[in-house]
This record gives structure tokens, C-alpha cells and sequence, in this order.
């Protein structure tokens, strides 16, 4: 892999952003999936648990109460 291009180090996204936007875009097709009148299950989704775990324990004092 090329590390330089014009002369100029090529900045790459971090691992972790990386993760982040593949659980995001899964969790933006699990929403997308379910059918009109379903409700979406919070407990039941993988890609809402990995998202909740790669943002860390810090995240869940950051959600609102309700």
C-alpha cells in the first residue's frame, strides 16, 4: 500500500472510524428493513449493540432518559 502520493503522506481514517461508519451504515438498513407499521426492537438489534460497545461506557450516560 502506498503511503505517499505527490510527494505528500496520504492521511488514512482510523480503525475505529472505520467501524464506525460500516455499524452505522448497518444499522441504517436494519431501520430501513423493518416494514411500515413494525417497530423497531432496541434489544434485538446487533448493529445498534456493537455501536453502543465501540462508543464505550461513557455513551450511555450521554443518552436521554425516556
Amino acid at each position: 500500500m502506498r503511503n505517499h502520493r505527490f510527494g505528500r503522506k496520504i492521511k488514512l481514517p482510523s480503525t475505529v472510524a472505520i467501524k464506525h461508519e460500516l455499524l452505522t451504515m448497518m444499522f441504517e438498513d436494519e431501520i430501513s428493513a423493518i416494514p411500515s407499521g413494525g417497530s423497531f426492537k432496541e434489544n434485538e438489534s446487533p448493529a445498534l449493540a456493537m455501536l453502543q460497545r465501540l462508543r464505550g461506557p461513557s455513551a450511555s450516560s450521554c443518552r436521554p432518559k425516556g
